[in-house]
């Protein structure tokens, strides 16, 4: 029984550094005819928005307060005065001589009245109003770039055709550079830069295809722009001549 169970346990991490491997294979390992390698490239964006806050503001408080105030005013008073006057006269009818009688005079004044009356003397007003200015916002932002290099050729063989794949296509080498000085004329490219291209159309022939290049270049097309976005037509007759004359090899057409 542990015999079974070590046996089991060996199992197991057979199939997981299998499962590993296999990751590996899929996250770098080499690509086939018609198969893709894919690197996605990221950039961030920067958007601008607004919010609002508080910067402060103004509190308007009322009190009421007293302070002593004075006025000028002038007051009228009367006064009584009683006096005697000696008289050495006959009595006559209007004097009604011995009738009793009262005269009553009343002595007026004035009084200061006080009266207060509430007057509006001044206005504060609390308005609020709005303005716009133009600020600039400054950040940076990030954006993945993808390079590409030419790995040399390290003579290992790695697996099936790999290595005869490459050695076949060196043999065209010297025709592709020969082609390569009559198309691209003028020292714009050098071959290097071109070889990409001869290699990408040597493998679509390397594939077995016997169509021709009319109906092969929209899915080549559309595989190359995909790794190599707007440079197609800089290199299509470079990946064209590959193609017709590996297919012609593999063909005999």
């Amino acid at each position: 029984m542990n015999q079974d169970r070590q046996q089991n346990r060996q199992t197991g991490s057979t199939s997981q550094q299998r499962s590993t491997e296999k990751q590996q294979a899929g996250a770098g390992g080499e690509l086939h005819p018609g198969q893709e390698g894919k690197m996605e490239v990221v950039e961030e964006q920067l958007e601008v928005g607004k919010r609002e806050v508080e910067k402060g503001g103004v509190r308007v408080r009322k009190t009421v307060e007293e302070k002593p105030v004075e006025e000028q005013v002038t007051l009228r008073e009367e006064h009584l005065n009683v006096e005697r006057r000696p008289v050495d006269r006959p009595a006559t009818v209007g004097d009604e001589a011995f009738r009793e009688g009262v005269v009553e005079v009343t002595e007026r004044a004035e009084r200061p009245v006080v009266q207060k009356e509430a007057r509006v003397i001044e206005e504060v007003v609390v308005g609020k109003d709005v303005e716009q200015r133009t600020e600039t916002v400054r950040d940076t932002v990030r954006r993945t770039d993808v390079q590409v290099e030419q790995i040399p050729t390290s003579g290992k063989t790695t697996a099936g055709s790999s290595s005869s794949t490459a050695s076949s296509f060196d043999r065209f080498d010297a025709d592709y550079r020969t082609n390569f000085q009559s198309s691209f004329p003028g020292g714009e490219y050098t071959y290097d830069q071109v070889k990409p291209a001869y290699r990408y159309g040597y493998d679509w022939a390397s594939r077995g295809d016997t169509k021709d290049w009319q109906s092969v270049e929209p899915e080549a097309r559309r595989h190359w722009e995909e790794r190599n976005p707007g440079t197609w037509d800089r290199f299509k007759n470079a990946a064209r001549y590959a193609y017709e004359s590996a297919r012609q090899k593999v063909t005999g057409r």
